[in-house]
């Protein structure tokens, strides 16, 4: 599988998976912009925006980061699972 599909079955995992949270700091709407994954596939830094407080939905997603990479594991087959670091997308354009 190239960098590019794993890129993008990332991005899908983690936009379903942040939906099913149950935190009330996760606004309804939250999307998954796009995903940088390192070369060696051990960090992916996860672009996002909202209509809510960012502020706080990265604080919600910093607490859940042990859930959400357990379930990007679950849900896509890789050897390693790479560390994530959620940043908003409208600040690094």
């Amino acid at each position: 599988m190239s960098q590019q599909q794993t890129q993008e079955h990332i991005l899908r995992a983690l936009s379903s998976a942040i939906g099913e949270l149950k935190d009330p700091r996760v606004p309804l709407i939250v999307t998954v912009e796009r995903i940088h994954l390192a070369k060696d596939l051990s960090k992916a830094k996860v672009y996002l925006s909202t209509l809510g407080n960012m502020a706080q939905l990265l604080e919600a997603l910093e607490s859940a980061k042990g859930h959400l990479q357990r379930e990007l594991a679950g849900r896509v087959q890789m050897r390693k699972t790479p560390l994530l670091e959620f940043v908003d997308a409208s600040v690094t354009f």
